[in-house]
């Protein structure tokens, strides 16, 4: 769900400046890989990481969760989330409370760039504000009206593209 897999960003990014240490480097996530790259965000990133995109991304591990039984299935929080949180801890060894995006952005210190689609009710549309307000340093935000999760891209390519490369040009020559 994109906490552990923070690291292996941690990883993938060290690699690449070992290779080139002039690198100038974005992370880009869509859906569990926003979340990711969000996670990413709060750890100490090297400069060569100079812009982050995450389109429609979730807030924390546990929020989605919560939406996603009460949408889906019309369960409560409590005791579905407290037993999965214990199953989580066991055996992928993290909280379920503790992965969060919203934590991770307010330390970030790499500039990023929000994008949800304003019809996504898989990621509800309204965490993209959160995740924004959340944000301490430069940052914007891209909302696509009618796409829903994952098809901002799809239902508007142009305006997609055009403010990614707008926000990443001003951190990446």
């Amino acid at each position: 769900m994109g906490w552990h897999d923070r690291e292996d960003i941690l990883l993938w990014v060290n690699e690449i400046v070992k290779i080139n240490p002039d690198a100038e480097i974005m992370l880009f996530g869509i859906s569990m890989g926003a979340a990711t790259v969000m996670m990413a965000s709060g750890e100490e990133l090297p400069p060569n990481v100079k812009v982050i995109v995450a389109d429609c991304g979730y807030t924390s591990v546990s929020d989605l969760f919560i939406y996603q039984l009460d949408d889906l299935f019309g369960l409560p929080e409590f005791p579905v989330i407290q037993a999965a949180n214990t199953v989580t801890k066991y055996r992928a060894g993290y909280d379920l409370y503790e992965a969060s995006a919203v934590k991770q952005v307010a330390k970030s210190t790499t500039p990023i760039l929000f994008i949800h689609g304003d019809e996504d009710t898989f990621v509800p549309f309204e965490m993209v504000y959160e995740l924004y307000d959340a944000t301490n340093v430069e940052k914007d935000k891209l909302i696509i009206p009618g796409a829903g999760h994952g098809d901002a891209e799809k239902v508007d390519p142009e305006l997609y593209w055009s403010t990614i490369w707008e926000f990443v040009g001003n951190y990446i020559h």
